[in-house]
């Protein structure tokens, strides 16, 4: 297994955690993911990423406001955090994790997202 599976396989180890997933913000394909795999991952890592480089294009470096660090999507029974990793290839990584939003707390969640987010690249 990769240090990039073992990683994300960590993230899923979080209560609440349904899926996890490194994300392309160019391409917004997944480049590894774990937990639940279906046609929602996908759909929601294209999603997450146009909304990173459209976020980018209004609050980027040397804008108002500053660089777009994590991206919250809140529905009535999920919760999905995706944190802006450093970008290192090409227009940059997103971590992307669904939670079930039942099981956890929305701002703990987030933050224990933050904590995990660097040794995703690691």
């Amino acid at each position: 297994m990769s240090s990039l599976a073992e990683s994300l396989n960590g993230v899923i180890a979080v209560n609440g955690v349904r899926a996890a997933a490194l994300i392309d913000v160019g391409t917004g394909m997944v480049v590894e993911s774990a937990g639940q795999h279906n046609e929602d991952l996908v759909t929601a890592a294209a999603s997450m990423a146009g909304e990173a480089r459209t976020a980018r294009s209004v609050a980027g470096p040397g804008q108002p406001g500053g660089d777009l660090d994590e991206i919250l999507l809140v529905t009535d029974t999920r919760l999905q955090v995706t944190k802006i990793l450093e970008p290192r290839l090409g227009e940059g990584l997103l971590l992307f994790v669904d939670l079930d939003r039942a099981q956890v707390n929305m701002a703990l969640a987030s933050r224990r997202v933050e904590q995990l987010a660097p040794e995703i690249l690691a």
